[in-house]
């Protein structure tokens, strides 16, 4: 029975440390950022309008595919919308910010990951 119980409360003290550090990566002055930009981006109607643009040309250059082959015109001419589709949704100011502060925050994570995991591994 005690070791039953000890499991439980093993499991019990896991689950509450997992649950602080993410509390406490949640009040990082760049989590929190990142979280801003984010609803930024997501009620920003330029940046909604070139989404949407670049996944109408992700579908015409699947549909090009599809239906003329990998090496058509067809298909170059869609790949190359979709590269430029592509590019100016990546050169939107918000979408630049966004991403730079998402490498700021993966770095973090990956960082917390190699020291608490990478042991394990």
């Amino acid at each position: 029975m005690n070791i039953i119980w000890y499991d439980i409360r093993m499991d019990q003290n896991l689950l509450n440390g997992a649950l602080k550090i993410k509390e406490e990566l949640d009040d990082l002055p760049e989590v929190k950022e990142l979280e801003r930009l984010n609803k930024l981006l997501n009620e920003n109607e330029d940046v909604m309008r070139l989404a949407y643009k670049k996944d109408i040309c992700a579908t015409k250059f699947e549909d090009a595919i599809r239906y003329f082959g990998e090496d058509s015109e067809e298909a170059n001419k869609a790949q190359k919308a979709l590269h430029l589709a592509k590019l100016e949704l990546d050169k939107n100011e918000l979408v630049v910010a966004y991403n730079n502060q998402y490498k700021i925050v993966r770095k973090i994570y990956d960082k917390i990951n190699k020291e608490i995991f990478e042991p394990f591994n």
